[in-house]
């Protein structure tokens, strides 16, 4: 994982979960993110998720456009992949990353669809136009904080 940097601004208490067809799974040492523009290497304002298992569902230095949609207490970004997690298979069908303050970026019901990239150590979200001024925006309300 990256890890803490100047510029990447903590979501505490954000919970991460794979969902499959019959359950969720929360990793449970995940880390959420906001990167804002201009401070370590980010050229984009975007939403990171840390986390290794993250790694076998979007490969480092890889992504593709996923569908992403505000859900009752965060975004689920839809996906489909089957890897190995905790020594057997699963079919995950979304990864959901729950934190008040992501229901700002997508209201319930909301969708988009936008570039998901791999990380060593996670994801990251590089939203669209419209919601990363409202990325920009939790980040100068809640953190004092402006892109550079």
């Amino acid at each position: 994982m990256t890890g803490r940097a100047e510029g990447k601004l903590e979501l505490r208490r954000a919970k991460v979960f794979l969902a499959t067809e019959k359950e969720k799974i929360q990793l449970k040492d995940a880390i959420v993110y906001i990167h804002l523009k201009g401070y370590s290497l980010a050229r984009v304002s975007h939403l990171d998720v840390e986390h290794d298992v993250l790694d076998n569902i979007v490969p480092p230095k890889r992504g593709e456009f996923l569908s992403i949609h505000g859900i009752k207490d965060g975004i689920e970004i839809k996906i489909k992949k089957e890897v190995e997690f905790r020594k057997k298979k699963i079919s995950v069908t979304a990864i959901e990353v729950l934190h008040s303050y992501l229901t700002e970026v997508l209201k319930q019901g909301e969708k988009t669809r936008t570039w998901v990239g791999g990380k060593f150590g996670g994801i990251y979200i590089g939203f669209r136009k419209k919601e990363i001024e409202k990325l920009e925006e939790i980040a100068r309300e809640k953190f004092q904080m402006e892109p550079a």
